[in-house]
């Protein structure tokens, strides 16, 4: 029942709003409206109603129509409320609001922002707190350093799955290993996350990257440049020649066209080099690598695992979380991880960073008058 009352009061307020003609604070109602948008599509239901917010919304909208129909026929508005009443109870609605979402998100605000956020920091794992890859460890690994390979072969491994699944996780683990850095020089890992400056021309930026990971000078850089693509693909080759060189290309997208015609053009074959591309599309991984080259990375289906992530992460200080805080944050936690490790972690970092922040707080380590 109160679901139903709270929807006809928003519809009502929605449709007040935009068929109408334009009032007094219009502004401040479509931020209002947005804010109700975001608690009514939040996938956390809110711990209160916004029933009585939405009740004095639409008498506030209604009374900002009259007063526009007043001034429109010159007619007297002694009565009617003045504008600076009008403002403060917006903005007394508007932190009501704020608050609801806040408590909603209690443990973990901004999820979605954050696990965007720590998605492109692309920060070196630590092995011993990764989670769940260990038998895609050992299958990329052997595909990388197979007794079968030919030393003089040329291949391509596409690792799949989608964001935060822990394609870039399982690359650098396997990147990092003793043995795949005896078996390849040089190594180069080049992030190829959406930028800006590769907008233009995200070829050429990407052998660009390759070429400084070589320690090519930025001034010989510039001088090839001139040249296209053709002449930059010339110098890899050249850097490249006669080595058994690893490539890691992270987060390649479907609109860099790095995979058109030959996505290989430039590197040497012949002398064991190795390919790896992480990708969230099975279409690039299908034009880049053979089938039998690709890994697809699915969410953890082991709720365990992203429990396990999200504890060595709040507990990395060696502080460990008391019985009452496990009973009220495992369910939370496997159910918003939806098994995908980097919202685990994402999770983790906000709740250790909370506690630290009410440590602070409560012990009064930080005062105002120091900042």
């Amino acid at each position: 029942m109160e679901e139903t009352i709270e929807k006809y009061l928003t519809d009502k307020f929605k449709t007040k709003l935009h068929n109408s003609p334009r009032v007094r604070f219009f502004r401040h109602f479509v931020e209002l409206e947005s804010l109700i948008n975001k608690i009514t599509t939040s996938e956390s239901p809110p711990k209160r109603s916004i029933k009585g917010q939405l009740y004095c919304l639409n008498n506030i909208l209604e009374e900002c129509q009259m007063l526009a129909r007043k001034q429109s026929l010159s007619l007297p508005t002694v009565l009617s409320p003045s504008k600076f009443q009008i403002s403060r109870t917006l903005d007394k609605i508007k932190q009501e609001l704020h608050q609801i979402i806040a408590n909603s998100q209690e443990n973990f605000p901004l999820l979605p922002q954050r696990l965007e956020a720590s998605r492109r920091s692309s920060r070196w794992v630590d092995p011993p707190r990764v989670h769940g890859l260990e038998n895609e460890v050992v299958t990329l690994e052997k595909m990388l350093l197979q007794p079968g390979k030919s030393s003089d072969s040329f291949q391509a491994i596409a690792i799949i799955g989608m964001s935060g699944v822990g394609k870039t996780t399982l690359a650098q683990l396997v990147y990092t290993k003793e043995e795949v850095k005896t078996q390849f020089l040089p190594r180069i890992w080049v992030s190829l996350s959406p930028q800006p400056n590769m907008a233009a021309n995200p070829r050429e930026a990407i052998v660009k990257k390759l070429l400084a990971c070589l320690g090519v000078e930025t001034d010989i850089i510039s001088s090839i440049e001139n040249h296209g693509l053709r002449g930059l693909l010339y110098a890899l080759h050249l850097q490249l020649l006669g080595k058994r060189y690893l490539i890691v290309l992270d987060d390649l997208w479907d609109s860099n066209p790095w995979h058109d015609n030959d996505a290989w053009d430039g590197l040497p074959k012949g002398y064991g080099g190795s390919v790896v591309i992480t990708s969230r599309s099975e279409k690039v991984a299908n034009i880049m690598s053979r089938e039998d080259n690709v890994l697809h990375l699915q969410p953890h289906k082991n709720p365990e695992i992203c429990w396990c992530i999200f504890k060595d992460e709040v507990e990395k200080d060696g502080e460990e979380l008391d019985d009452d805080n496990i009973d009220k944050l495992k369910p939370e936690v496997e159910k918003k991880s939806a098994g995908l490790a980097l919202a685990a972690k994402v999770m983790g970092e906000i709740f250790y960073e909370k506690r630290k922040a009410k440590e602070v707080s409560e012990h009064g380590e930080i005062h105002p008058q120091e900042s």
